[in-house]
């Protein structure tokens, strides 16, 4: 009868296997990905410190990056989350991943208590470590994320919208810099005097549009650069400072600018005349490729010229974005969005030029402000990457 007993209790193991989960002790792992000299790690291990010391039921598995096993396994784990950017704090729980301060804090209670209450889940970290193949339900992504959806750039987490409000508000200020439109003012004056409309109209969008790209260029290159240094501390600080610089010279030009128009100090009159020749020489071109051919030549020359310029507020905002968690396709959107806002109110100077044919005063007048408002924006922001990263990363 005891044979009869314990041959049925071993079949019944066959048949009803024990299921594991997140009821036993240390079931949620979380994995957490840092480095020992980033201020941005210091501050989530505060914040771990302090939120989830006392939870139950929660293991923190902490792996230094610069250590070459960790730093494969940070590799394979971001690359199974199709993430773009190798930057760090990042953290994995079961199969979903954080990147980035501001989305760790934001979601990471969130994210246990959703494990908490689904225990019967699959930590990706663990099958990357083991060599075990990786499913598509595997993978539980924004379990509790809170998006919007906005055209052409998709979902956005709230926790980094004011990327979108920021590629708006700095791209509009980075529009009036003297830098960018002295050219422009010059070619409207000219363009005025032909009486013809449809060849306005060709030439100076053509100028514009060319000098959106370049930017457009100027600004996915920096942000290449700023990606691939995102996770060094010491290359935060430089960033931070270099805003701060930018921020002086901006607030200095608007301090001179009171009492009269400077235009911009980065060009020699010299420069100037050559490129007020060459822009009259296109302009008067019988042949309107031509023509646009020497427009387009003119706005790269003046773009390039014009960088130490007006690359103040282009490459704050680009750090912004390096230290955000946002995809290849999201940055180059956020981007993009900056350039048409930059490029807007040369479009509504210029439009207000064709219709009335008269040149307005709105873009030296603004002009002086937006120096002020932008080394203002930079000042805050450099201040913030160097002294307090949790309030922008």
């Amino acid at each position: 009868m005891k044979n009869l007993l314990l041959l049925i209790l071993s079949l019944s193991v066959l048949f009803f296997p024990f299921n594991v989960n997140a009821e036993t002790e240390n079931d949620i792992v979380i994995h957490y990905f840092m480095e020992e000299s980033c201020l941005n790690c210091k501050e989530v291990s505060e914040y771990f410190e302090e939120h989830l010391s006392d939870m139950e039921d929660i293991s923190i598995r902490y792996y230094d990056v610069f250590d070459d096993e960790n730093y494969d396994l940070w590799e394979d784990s971001l690359e199974a989350f199709e993430r773009s950017y190798k930057t760090v704090p990042y953290v994995v729980i079961g199969g979903t991943d954080l990147q980035g301060t501001t989305e760790i804090k934001a979601y990471i209670l969130d994210i246990i208590e959703y494990y908490q209450n689904n225990p019967d889940y699959v930590d990706v970290v663990e099958k990357i470590n083991h060599d075990q193949v990786l499913l598509p339900g595997d993978f539980i992504l924004n379990p509790v994320k809170k998006v919007i959806s906005l055209p052409i750039i998709g979902e956005i987490n709230l926790a980094s919208f004011s990327l979108f409000l920021g590629a708006i508000f700095i791209g509009l200020i980075d529009g009036f810099n003297p830098c960018a439109m002295w050219v422009l003012i010059f070619l409207i004056t000219m363009l005025i005097n032909l009486k013809n409309r449809k060849r306005i109209w060709i030439l100076g969008l053509t100028f514009i549009l060319t000098s959106g790209i370049i930017y457009y260029v100027i600004m996915i290159s920096w942000l290449q650069v700023l990606v691939n240094f995102a996770m060094i501390q010491i290359f935060q600080i430089l960033i931070g400072i270099l805003a701060i610089v930018f921020a002086f010279f901006s607030i200095k030009h608007f301090w001179k600018q009171r009492q009269i128009d400077l235009g911009c100090e980065v060009t020699s009159k010299k420069r100037r005349k050559k490129l007020m020749e060459r822009a009259q020489k296109a302009i008067h071109k019988n042949n309107l490729l031509l023509a646009m051919i020497g427009i387009i030549g003119i706005a790269i020359t003046v773009n390039i010229i014009e960088l130490a310029c007006s690359a103040g507020l282009p490459v704050v905002y680009t750090s912004m974005l390096a230290y955000q968690n946002v995809t290849s396709f999201q940055s180059a959107m956020y981007i993009l969005v900056y350039v048409i806002f930059f490029m807007l109110d040369d479009i509504v100077v210029f439009a207000i030029a064709v219709i009335t044919l008269k040149v307005t005063g709105i873009s030296s007048k603004y002009a002086k402000y937006s120096n002020l408002i932008g080394g203002l924006i930079m000042l805050f922001i450099g201040l913030s990457l160097i002294f307090f990263p949790n309030l922008l990363l």
